[in-house]
């Protein structure tokens, strides 16, 4: 117990200086600049979009929690120096898809250093991720003589505990709470070390051996398929594309693609593409000088050529009608 509270005190000398923060999001591109990771995010619904988002930074270990209402996909790098430990930490049943894996609320998840990030999460949800300095992990794991807890372990990138989480998730719950109260304590360097004596036993303890468990995964084997299509609508987003123009340029069948983009999104090969040049028209329009462009010209750009729909689309996934967001003060 001395050697675990002898580290907690040496990694708070690590502490950030901006420890708490706070944010209401309703632009994703402003959330994908708030989280740690460097990741680019897509909405998966052509709904408004909010995001209240959350963050205790304690320097060699930090907490971020993000309350979305809308599925998202995020991909990208992971935060560098850093081991990542996701989780939904309260889904109401539902489940995200991490690397072409299934993960539900008894899952911790992402912590492979070696794979990008690569994760759809339920809207609804809220979703925590905790990142620790890999040699704060690795002088626990010793001190606490869980050496199965190594390499191997995070290359396996999933953890399924639901017998061993509850006590970790009600913790990561009240700092939740805390963050959201706006409590003064969080400010306090002994609560700050309070934090760290706590949380990192009972992080190691939740950890069970990936050779332990006996859980059959659901991989989701037309990701691929999906990815080479997100690709390929990315590429071609200024032309007209049709389903059979998809399917052929993949060597794939509608029912296939359709399928894979079900499994994974929830939606509609055509109705993602859709949410693309929306996104698209709407950074396109957030960045134009009013006086240079217009909205028949970015709308026509991404391939909206029906104004009245676009106007109507446009207002329903971003609150606004575009003219609105062209005319926005920089």
């Amino acid at each position: 117990m001395k050697l675990l509270k002898g580290l907690s005190s040496q990694f708070l000398n690590d502490t950030a200086s901006n420890v708490v923060s706070h944010y209401h999001f309703e632009d994703i591109d402003e959330l994908a600049v708030f989280l740690p990771e460097d990741v680019r995010l897509t909405l998966l619904e052509c709904e408004a979009f909010n995001c209240e988002s959350a963050a205790l930074n304690l320097g060699a270990i930090q907490f971020n929690f993000n309350h979305v209402n809308r599925n998202l996909y995020a991909v990208g790098h992971k935060q560098v120096g850093f081991l990542t430990f996701s989780m939904i930490l309260q889904g109401k049943g539902q489940h995200g898809i991490e690397n072409n894996r299934l993960v539900t609320e008894d899952y911790l998840f992402g912590f492979d250093s070696n794979r990008e990030a690569d994760l759809v999460f339920p809207g609804g949800a809220i979703y925590c991720a905790v990142y620790i300095r890999p040699d704060i992990f690795e002088a626990y794991a010793q001190a606490m003589n869980r050496l199965e807890l190594d390499s191997r372990f995070l290359a396996s990138n999933y953890a399924c505990i639901p017998k061993s989480f509850p006590p970790l998730r009600s913790y990561l719950k009240q700092i939740y709470e805390l963050l959201h109260q706006h409590s003064p304590l969080l400010h306090k360097p002994d609560f700050q070390q309070i934090i760290l004596q706590d949380f990192l036993p009972l992080f190691i303890t939740a950890l069970t051996a990936q050779q332990e468990q006996q859980v059959s995964a659901r991989i989701f084997r037309r990701s691929q398929l999906v990815k080479q299509a997100d690709d390929y609508m990315r590429s071609h987003i200024d032309q007209t594309l049709t389903l059979t123009d998809l399917c052929q340029a993949l060597g794939t069948s509608s029912r296939a693609l359709c399928y894979g983009f079900q499994e994974m999104f929830g939606t509609s090969p055509m109705s993602y593409l859709k949410i693309l040049r929306l996104q698209g028209a709407y950074r396109a329009l957030k960045s134009a000088e009013p006086s240079n462009k217009t909205v028949t010209e970015i709308a026509t750009q991404f391939g909206f050529y029906h104004l009245g729909y676009f106007a109507h689309d446009y207002k329903q996934a971003f609150g606004e009608l575009p003219s609105a967001t062209l005319k926005r003060i920089r």
